[in-house]
């Protein structure tokens, strides 16, 4: 017997993670993540 698909989540119950994954393509979403962690890290102040 074969089991009966999941239903898809309905946006508004999605987590912020899934709906990145949800409405961008793989690549970009791997480009965001790297921007994000580049734009979160603490800049080093020289002097």
């Amino acid at each position: 017997m074969a089991k009966t698909p999941k239903p898809k989540k309905h946006p508004k119950e999605m987590t912020t993670e899934e709906a990145i994954h949800h409405v961008f393509h793989p690549k970009i979403v791997k480009h965001l993540k790297t921007e994000v962690e580049r734009l979160n890290k603490p800049s080093v102040k020289k002097g």
